[in-house]
C-alpha cells in the first residue's frame, strides 16, 4: 500500500513536471548514496553521473521503495539521529517518479557539483596509527571473517577525541568492529603513579565501527574515551570476494584530545550470555537490561548480533513506570552494523533503566542462516550468536565514571526476587542468581559499569541440591560454560562450587557460599587455577 501510494504520488507529480536526473535525482544521490556508490568502493555500481545511474533506474526505485537502500533501519518514538541515511517520502517519490517517467537526464546545467572525497585521512594526519595485518581476499569463495588483536604502545594515559578507519581496498572490505580493553582504576579518574588498576571503570567496550559509507568516529568537544598503558584492540573484520583477487591492509587513525578531558565516554553493554535459540525457531526473543550507577547521558547506540539476528529494541523505563522506545531496529542486518547517534544526548537518570529485547531467526527462511538444525548459544564466532546492546554513555555532571560497588548493586537487584531461591555470591566476579523451583531463572554478573543478565533455563533442584549449567561472559567477547553445584545448609545458604570454563582444557573452580538475599556473600578460589 505504501509503495503504491508513493508511485501514485510520483506519477501525479510527474504529469506536470517529471523529475530529471540533473535537477532532482542527483542531489539526493550526492547527499545519501555516493559515499559508497562510486568507483573503487564496496557498492557494485557508481551513481556519480547520469551515464552510470541510468541503467539502474528501476532497480534504484525498487530498492528505495522497499527500504533496502540506503541501508538504515533505525526507528524511534521521539529520538532523531544525526547520521540518519534514510530517505524522506518526498525523496523516494522523486526517484520512483524519475524511473517510471523514463529516467530523463534533464538539463546538464541543473546538475550540482559532484562531491569530492579525500584519498587519505578525512580528519588529517592522526596522532597514532594502528596498522593491521595484511588480509588476502581471493577472487571467489565464501566471505572472510578474520580476527586480529593489537597492543597499543602507550606510555601514559591519553584520551581519544576521534577515530578513523582507512581500509586498503574498499571494494573487498564490508565492515569492521573494533573493541578495546584498557586497565583502569575502579574509583574513576586518571591512573596515578603506583596505583592498582582493574578493568572495572568502563575500560572495555566498542572502540569503533566502520561500515561502507560510515564517517569517522568523532566525540563531542571535550568528550572522549580514555586509554591507558596496556590497552589492546581486538578487530573483527568482514571481507567479501568480488571477482578479483586482492589484499587489504587497513589502518586505524587515533586522534588524541587536547587539554583536560571534561567528560569520559564509556561503553556499556546490555548483554544476555545465557541465550539458547532452538533449532528452526523463526522468532526467538530474549531480554537484558542496564541499570545506571548515576545520572548518565547516552551518546550512541550500537546493536550487535550475528547472522541470525532479526531485530533489537531499546526502551527506557522511568521511575514512574512509564516507558518509551529509544531505538527500534526492526530489520537488523549483520552486514550493516551502525552506531546510531542521537542529535542530542539522551538523559538516563539513575532511577531509570534500559531494557533491550533481541530477536533471532534460526529458521530455513533466513537465507544467511548457516545451519537451521542447530541449537544456538552465545559465542563470539559468527556461526553462533551474541546479544549485546552497546551504548556510549557519559556522566551527566561530567568528569570520569565512578562505578558503584558491585556487591551493593547485586544486593539491590536480587532483592526483587523471592527469598529462599535467591542467592548472592561474592569473589573475584560477584554474582547473584534466582533459581525458582519451576520455570526460568536469572543470573546477574556485575563488573564496574558492566552488568550482564544471563537467562537460566538449564538448572534443576533435587531436594536441597542445585545444579546450574549456563554461560558466563569472557574478556574475548564470548562466553564459557559455567556449572554451579551446591546444596542448602541449615542456615539456608548454598554451599558448593562454581566451575568456569567447564568446556575448556583448564577449568577454573571456586568454592562458593551463596548467601540468601540480604546476607553477606562469599566465594573462595580453590584448586590449581586459584593460585594463578
Amino acid at each position: 500500500m505504501v509503495a503504491s501510494t508513493v508511485l501514485l504520488t510520483a506519477t501525479a507529480a510527474g504529469a506536470a513536471d517529471p523529475p530529471t536526473f540533473s535537477r532532482d535525482v542527483a542531489p539526493i544521490l550526492f547527499e545519501k548514496c555516493v559515499q559508497c556508490h562510486r568507483p573503487n568502493q564496496a557498492a557494485p555500481m557508481s551513481l556519480l553521473s547520469y551515464r552510470e545511474a541510468r541503467p539502474w533506474a528501476r532497480g534504484m526505485a525498487r530498492a528505495v521503495e522497499n527500504g533496502d537502500m540506503p541501508p538504515w533501519s533505525a526507528e524511534s518514538e521521539h529520538v532523531v539521529f544525526r547520521n540518519d541515511l534514510s530517505l524522506s517520502a518526498e525523496q523516494i517519490a522523486t526517484i520512483a517518479g524519475w524511473a517510471t517517467g523514463g529516467a530523463p537526464e534533464g538539463d546538464p546545467a541543473d546538475l550540482p557539483p559532484a562531491p569530492t572525497f579525500p584519498e587519505g585521512w578525512t580528519l588529517g594526519e592522526p596522532d597514532y596509527v594502528l596498522t593491521l595485518d595484511r588480509i588476502e581476499v581471493p577472487a571467489e569463495g565464501p566471505d572472510l571473517f578474520p580476527k586480529q588483536r593489537i597492543a597499543l604502545e602507550l606510555e601514559e594515559e591519553r584520551w581519544v577525541q576521534a577515530i578513523e578507519f582507512l581500509p586498503g581496498d574498499r571494494r573487498a572490505t564490508h565492515h569492521f568492529q573494533a573493541t578495546y580493553t584498557t586497565p583502569r582504576r575502579e574509583s574513576g579518574g586518571p591512573i596515578g603513579s603506583g596505583e592498582r588498576v582493574s578493568e572495572g571503570a568502563g575500560g572495555s567496550g566498542v572502540f569503533g565501527i566502520w561500515t561502507a559509507g560510515m564517517p569517522p568516529y568523532v566525540f563531542p568537544e571535550g568528550t572522549g574515551r580514555v586509554l591507558g598503558p596496556g590497552t589492546t584492540i581486538t578487530m573483527d573484520s568482514h571481507y567479501h570476494p568480488f571477482g578479483e583477487a586482492t589484499s587489504d591492509v587497513t589502518r586505524i587513525g587515533i586522534y588524541f584530545g587536547k587539554g583536560e578531558l571534561e567528560r569520559e565516554v564509556a561503553t556499556v553493554s546490555v548483554a544476555n550470555t545465557g541465550i539458547r535459540i532452538p533449532p528452526g525457531a523463526g522468532h526467538h526473543a530474549e531480554e537484558g537490561f542496564f541499570q545506571p550507577d548515576d545520572d548518565m547521558q547516552i551518546l550512541a547506540f550500537s546493536p550487535h548480533m550475528h547472522v541470525r539476528g532479526k531485530a533489537m529494541t531499546y526502551r527506557i523505563l522511568h521511575a514512574d513506570g512509564s516507558s518509551e522506545t529509544l531505538l527500534d531496529v526492526p530489520k537488523y542486518d549483520y552486514n550493516w552494523q551502525w552506531l546510531y547517534y542521537p542529535t542530542e544526548p539522551i538523559d538516563l537518570p539513575a532511577s531509570s533503566r534500559i531494557e533491550v529485547t533481541a530477536v533471532w531467526d534460526n529458521s530455513e527462511s533466513n537465507p544467511a542462516n548457516p545451519d537451521p538444525t542447530r541449537e544456538i548459544i552465545y559465542r563470539g564466532d559468527v556461526v553462533n550468536e551474541m546479544f549485546v546492546g552497546f551504548m556510549e554513555i557519559v556522566r551527566k555532571d561530567g568528569g570520569y565514571h565512578r562505578p558503584k560497588d558491585n556487591v551493593d548493586k547485586l544486593t539491590k537487584l536480587i532483592a526483587r526476587h523471592p527469598r529462599g531461591t535467591s542467592f548472592l555470591a561474592d569473589g573475584f566476579l560477584p554474582i547473584a542468581f534466582w533459581t525458582p523451583r519451576e520455570g526460568e531463572g536469572i543470573l546477574y554478573v556485575a563488573s564496574g559499569l558492566q552488568m550482564f543478565t544471563i537467562t537460566l533455563d538449564d538448572f534443576a533442584w533435587s531436594g536441597d541440591r542445585l545444579r546450574v549449567t549456563t554461560h558466563f561472559p569472557t574478556p574475548e567477547a564470548s562466553a564459557t560454560t559455567t556449572v554451579i553445584e551446591a546444596e542448602l545448609d541449615a542456615q539456608g545458604a548454598l554451599q558448593g562450587t562454581i566451575t568456569m570454563g567447564a568446556d575448556t582444557e583448564r577449568p577454573f573452580e571456586m568454592k562458593m557460599v551463596g548467601q540468601p538475599a540480604g546476607r553477606a556473600p562469599s566465594t573462595e578460589a580453590t584448586g590449581a587455577a586459584a593460585g594463578e
